[in-house]
């Protein structure tokens, strides 16, 4: 049984004095529940509530998603609102109202998180709706726990949750709600529950809902499934992983990036064959073709080459040189940049060949992707392009010296070409004094491929 606590509200008096807190009931702590704290002020009617994290089951399959339901309820007599998104993971932990999860195994050692520093997609954004909950009514939110741990052994887990949601209020006077919150509702938990082994047709079984949900063309829950299924993929979910990327664009119901994802976290030679289909463009038929639908998949194709780069497996690098000469000038700078994660003689050719490309763009793109490579051997020549025509260029080689090296040299942001030249002498008396002990500053992992 969940044992909790709950805590009433403070109240401000119209004199704008604070009157004592409400009545606070305290039951055994051993799995915190409940924590609400209420600061209204003089016109704002107090809200009241009851907001708990809970597993909705003790005991899952190896591989199986584990969600984590929230549930708040209304237990006053006054409305009360809140923002809502799709309950799925974000860059940003820190913006408000977050779901928070950190989970241990039966030594208390911290389960991996699959996705330490996350760096696709736009940071810190997430697109919020309004949730506005009546005296009695109840709002639920399923939260897929293995976004935040990667279970990859059967055995006891801990789990402890936390959501501090921030609420407002009617106005008792204008029947409007409060710009800033009255009430922040803390909610915080701690379970125990077990992973054991599961076979090829238990999981079959367990993904089975999912699947059917995206061939109903009507359903009105595809965006979970869509993210189990690219969250947990198992080999015999390739077909649907694959259909789910080639969707044409017009397709709304879901993100053709997210199916990527899926198949890099996959992991098997055929998934990573299909990323590389979707960089080439397809196998679609005909120029006319080609181009009709070349601008819609662009950013489909460049996150597909991405991950090829961050995934670094030789056997995709020819079909990636290859694209150098065939893909339109948007996509040749993506490819560019992922030729450096690969740190292959070929890569590194075809990056200090691009130095000194005509066309602007690949010399930038160059650039970046010899800091990609994080060698030191690449240092002499972004020194050298510190004197390129382009000033864009410059900035740029700049700004890989200072990541690679961690050094402080300044230039500033419309910098001349003369002082371009004095910084890059300075670079020279660095690289003459530390080129034979730098040691390239190394950027964490930020995918969980």
């Amino acid at each position: 049984m969940m044992r909790w606590m709950e805590f009433a509200g403070w109240r401000r008096s119209s004199q704008g004095t604070r009157a004592r807190p409400n009545r606070c009931l305290h039951l055994p702590p051993a799995l915190i529940g409940v924590v609400l704290l209420v600061f209204p002020a003089a016109t704002w009617a107090q809200v009241r509530y009851v907001a708990r994290f809970a597993l909705e089951k003790q005991t899952f399959l190896l591989g199986e998603p584990i969600f984590c339901t929230f549930t708040i309820q209304n237990t006053g007599s006054q409305v009360f609102a809140f923002s809502y998104r799709t309950p799925s993971r974000i860059l940003n932990p820190e913006l408000a109202g977050e779901s928070r999860f950190s989970v241990r195994d039966e030594n208390r050692h911290p389960v991996p998180d699959p996705a330490p520093k996350p760096c696709g997609g736009a940071k810190g954004s997430a697109v919020y709706g309004s949730v506005t909950l009546p005296p009695g009514q109840v709002h639920t939110e399923r939260w897929l726990l293995n976004q935040w741990a990667r279970f990859s052994r059967p055995g006891r887990y801990h789990l402890r949750t936390e959501r501090r949601l921030p609420l407002v209020g009617m106005n008792a006077a204008t029947q409007e709600f409060s710009k800033q919150p009255v009430a922040y509702a803390l909610a915080v938990n701690e379970f125990s529950f077990a992973v054991t082994p599961a076979t090829e047709s238990q999981l079959r079984a367990v993904f089975r809902p999912y699947e059917s949900v995206l061939e109903k063309p009507e359903a009105s829950n595809v965006a979970e499934a869509v993210l189990v299924i690219t969250t947990l993929p198992q080999p015999f979910l390739l077909p649907k992983l694959v259909a789910l990327a080639n969707a044409p664009a017009s397709e709304r119901r879901w993100d053709r990036q997210q199916a990527l994802e899926g198949l890099a976290r996959l992991g098997s030679r055929a998934a990573g064959e299909e990323i590389v289909k979707v960089a080439r463009g397809g196998e679609r038929t005909g120029a006319s073709a080609r181009r009709a639908r070349a601008s819609a998949d662009d950013p489909l194709r460049a996150y597909a080459v991405l991950l090829l780069g961050e995934k670094s497996d030789p056997a995709f690098l020819p079909p990636l040189l290859a694209l150098l000469s065939t893909a339109p000038e948007t996509l040749r700078g993506d490819v560019i940049r992922a030729l450096g994660f690969f740190n292959d003689p070929r890569a590194n050719q075809a990056l200090f060949e691009r130095l000194r490309s005509r066309v602007t763009n690949d010399r930038v793109n160059a650039v970046l992707g010899l800091k990609n490579l994080e060698s030191k051997d690449s240092i002499p020549a972004l020194i050298a392009m510190l004197s390129d025509a382009n000033a864009q260029v410059r900035q740029v080689a700049h700004f890989a010296l200072q990541s690679l090296t961690g050094e402080e040299i300044k230039l500033s942001s419309g910098a001349s070409v003369a002082e371009c030249r004095r910084v890059a002498e300075q670079w020279h008396a660095w690289w003459r004094q530390h080129g034979a002990s730098v040691v390239p500053v190394r950027a964490a992992p930020c995918q969980d491929w």
